[in-house]
């Protein structure tokens, strides 16, 4: 087992996963089998894990009879530190995106959503900023200086902003088609009014 929990948690997919499930639901009781349910990770991974989480000092585990244990996660200045670092890559697309926006300057624009797989958390190296940029009404300038400023800061950035941009009566035509609908199970806003 690793030294420190910096290295036990971030070097497997599947811990951070777990730990994250359990930041996601703080006041839960854990048994193995949930959080195996829960993630469709393998028993063996989860037990090793929420073992090192209470060696740690992460979780504490309550033995209910003489085959169950239940996992609680602990409260602790240590555990909201793992969770912040945890979120950072979160964090940083979202100051992307804000930065992004803020830097067009423009009343045109009605709303702006980050969506995909920076809100979800399941940033990979290769995972680009999507945006949605939605306008009061199509403006082709405004339109155009968008793309152009997107290219230019994922250039700066080595990390693609990806916008798409619609006007308002696009989104309620639109509302209910599938585009919409994966963009409203992650978003968060990011700039102006839910339009949704």
């Amino acid at each position: 087992m690793e030294k420190d929990t910096i290295s036990f948690i971030l070097n497997s997919e599947n811990r951070k996963k777990i730990v994250k499930i359990l930041f996601e639901y703080p006041k839960r009781q854990w048994s193995c089998s949930s959080i195996e349910e829960f993630t469709k990770i393998s028993h063996a991974t989860v037990f090793r894990t929420l073992q090192g989480l209470k060696d740690f000092g992460i979780l504490k585990s309550i033995k209910i009879n003489r085959k169950d244990i239940i996992y609680e996660f602990v409260d602790s200045p240590f555990s909201k530190e793992i969770r912040k670092m945890l979120n950072i890559e979160k964090t940083a697309m979202r100051k992307i995106g804000r930065d992004f926006i803020n830097k067009i300057k423009s009343k045109e624009i009605y709303s702006a959503i980050l969506y995909g797989s920076s809100i979800k958390g399941e940033i990979k190296p290769e995972s680009d900023i999507d945006i949605l940029i939605i306008l009061h009404k199509h403006d082709s300038i405004l339109e155009s200086r968008i793309f152009d400023f997107a290219s230019k800061s994922s250039s700066k950035l080595n990390k693609t902003i990806s916008p798409v941009i619609m006007d308002r009566k696009e989104i309620k035509k639109e509302k209910k088609g599938q585009f919409i609908r994966s963009v409203k199970q992650n978003m968060e806003v990011i700039h102006g009014k839910d339009p949704f």
